[in-house]
């Protein structure tokens, strides 16, 4: 029996990487359930969502299996509002339940998304990013410039033979 029944993580995961892995593990230690949303779901083809949900969907299946529940998550364009907290904790609900714990990277933004009744209700974990200094876009960027070897440090070994398929989709995005 773990401290949390229901968990919850979400993220954009457009690169899926190890600061990714980091905090769907830590949810994984804490929660005998992990529901992770696949954020920006609707949105692909871009410089900042290059891959499609199914992509993403299926970069966390390589590396977790059946460890973790996915579903997507469509943007709402709110912004940083609580109607976006009540959309994500909304949408999580449907799909695994009312989770008691959310697992996130520090962002101050987060903050500001749920209201005060729903902080009361979910233990919200906070990882600092510090602890593992990459982010997508510079992942990204590693892809872009066709940088392998730089790429490779911060993406799961399980990946690696995704790499040309991976980037060719993140050029077509950029070039679009």
């Amino acid at each position: 029996m773990k401290k949390y029944k229901k968990g919850l993580v979400l993220g954009r995961f457009q690169q899926l990487h190890i600061g990714h892995e980091f905090i769907i593990n830590k949810a994984l230690e804490l929660c005998d359930e992990v529901l992770v949303l696949v954020g920006s779901s609707d949105k692909f083809m871009t410089k900042e969502n290059p891959f499609n949900y199914e992509t993403r969907e299926s970069m966390l299946k390589i590396v977790f299996g059946d460890k973790i529940k996915i579903a997507p998550l469509p943007d709402l364009g709110v912004g940083n509002v609580n109607i976006w907290g009540n959309y994500v904790i909304d949408s999580a609900t449907k799909e695994n339940g009312y989770p008691n714990c959310m697992v996130y990277g520090i962002e101050n933004k987060c903050e500001l998304w749920f209201n005060d009744e729903i902080k009361q209700k979910i233990d919200f974990v906070k990882i600092d990013r510090n602890d593992i200094k990459i982010c997508a876009s510079i992942l990204r960027s590693y892809m872009y410039d066709n940088k392998y070897i730089e790429w490779k440090k911060y993406v799961n070994p399980a990946l690696y033979k995704y790499y040309s398929y991976l980037r060719d989709i993140l050029v077509r995005a950029y070039l679009k």
